[in-house]
């Protein structure tokens, strides 16, 4: 599939210019109607029926597969959630932390990459180490610095929600697993922006939503659980989708041997069947060519915004992914945000930089680019201060 073929399985762009992927992307055709056809069913056959239940299982193995494919893993690492923060939050609570274990992390990283820790050095003593960037950006050295005898767990981001910038995780992981610690990434901005494949980046945890980059519906997320890190994480919260075998009392509890068994209960199918069409999609396009096309129109936009005085790229040239993150002198984020709106494009606000970030995915374009760079150039002649 081609770029303008992927753009038109997007109903949301027509009269709009999207660019805020980075939180939630548009939807496909492919994966609405995916959606669609396993609620029609569950509708018509009821839910306990059973070619309603065959296809709920299908749908899960289905997204499974998916997501194993998106960040080049095994299915089996793959455990279902409903958002990259339950998956964080999942490997939180189920390490077995001790006071005085340490947390690395980065002022570039999410609030979801930050609270649990903050509420583990509440409620148990866990100490939190809160690494401060520089241009938007962390080294490894900078982390190699902060490991130490104590060190549990770092947790850092594929790609910075805030400064755009790829980190560089496969480093740390190293670095890490040298010290004993175990590393989760957070990979909200990672696939679907960036190329990724678990394995070479050797982490322990990653987690990812679908609905971001990945342009699935809300409420679907996935984390991936390194076969060696299986049993170092425990299931804090167990039900029938985590276990293998449905008498646990007649014999011990067996957990399903793989990372189906940090999964729970029943959850919407409908969603997990549009998020697999929707990265079907996306494979059909090629991953490398998305992230190539991400990172030309992030650089064109660059470029574009650089002609406006006042305005100004915080993304770090040299680590720019799809996200770009700017400032315009003397207009209030928010403000602007507002005002791009009303002429139909749609960004964001990051307040904690004050700055506006764009999300350029591979069905933007180059028209896409303008729209942005004159709604910047009004934002200066009418808002600014």
């Amino acid at each position: 599939m081609d770029f303008q073929a992927l753009r038109e399985q997007l109903p949301a762009l027509r009269d709009r210019v999207y660019l805020n992927t980075g939180t939630s992307g548009p939807m496909p055709l492919a994966a609405a109607r995916a959606g669609e056809a396993l609620s029609r069913l569950i509708l018509e056959e009821g839910f306990a029926s059973p070619p309603a239940i065959e296809a709920y299982v299908k749908a899960l193995d289905g997204a499974r597969a998916a997501f194993a494919r998106a960040i080049g893993a095994e299915a089996s690492t793959i455990a279902l959630m409903h958002s990259t923060s339950e998956g964080i939050g999942t490997v939180a609570a189920g390490i077995d932390w001790r006071p005085g274990d340490e947390v690395v992390f980065s002022d570039l990283e999410h609030i979801s990459g930050i609270a649990p820790w903050v509420e583990l050095s509440r409620r148990i003593g866990v100490k939190i180490v809160n690494l401060r960037s520089e241009g938007g950006y962390l080294s490894a050295d900078q982390f190699e610095h902060a490991l130490g005898e104590r060190t549990r767990l770092v947790c850092l981001s594929h790609v910075s929600y805030s400064s755009g910038a790829e980190l560089p995780v496969k480093e740390v992981s190293a670095l890490a697993h040298e010290r004993g610690a175990l590393v989760v990434v957070d990979g909200a901005q990672g696939a679907g922006n960036v190329p990724v494949d678990v394995e070479d980046i050797g982490c322990d945890f990653y987690a990812v939503p679908g609905q971001k980059w990945l342009l699935g519906p809300e409420g679907t997320g996935a984390l991936y659980v390194n076969k060696r890190a299986l049993e170092v994480l425990k299931p804090t919260r167990v039900g029938w989708a985590s276990v293998a075998q449905e008498e646990p009392l007649k014999a011990e509890a067996r957990l399903h041997v793989d990372a189906r068994r940090f999964e729970t209960g029943t959850v919407h199918a409908p969603a997990f069947a549009a998020l697999a069409a929707s990265i079907g999609v996306l494979e059909s396009v090629g991953w490398d060519r998305i992230a190539a096309r991400n990172r030309a129109l992030a650089s064109l936009a660059r470029r574009r915004l650089a002609s406006i005085e006042g305005a100004r790229a915080l993304t770090p040239e040299d680590r720019a992914t799809g996200l770009l993150t700017f400032a315009i002198e003397g207009v209030d984020p928010d403000r602007a945000v507002k005002f791009l709106w009303e002429r139909r494009i749609v960004i964001r606000s990051i307040p904690r930089r004050g700055a506006l970030r764009a999300s350029f995915h591979a069905f933007n374009n180059e028209e896409d680019v303008e729209r942005l760079v004159e709604g910047v150039q009004a934002c200066v002649a009418e808002l600014r201060t």
